[in-house]
């Protein structure tokens, strides 16, 4: 099931020097921390001069697709898919 949620969250994140990646370790939404297994993909998206950097990852229970807004660089979790349910 995903449920579309567009809210602020908080991101602990991991850059790896060698690989030249960013990746998302731990998420804090609705004062529940969420450990980051794996990336599934990353890609980019303008949006006028402004680049939005967007994570799907997973924890290994839920899908979790993150954007980083380059310009402000908040973090806003976009979508949450339960694989429970299928």
């Amino acid at each position: 099931m995903n449920e579309a949620v567009f809210e602020k969250v908080s991101v602990i994140t991991v850059f790896n020097q060698e690989k030249g990646l960013v990746m998302p370790k731990k998420i804090r939404w609705r004062n529940r921390d969420y450990f980051i297994e794996n990336l599934a993909y990353y890609h980019r998206v303008r949006q006028g001069k402004n680049i939005i950097h967007v994570f799907n990852v997973t924890d290994g229970n839920l899908d979790f697709r993150l954007s980083l807004n380059s310009e402000n660089l908040h973090w806003t979790l976009e979508e949450i898919y339960d694989r429970s349910n299928d």
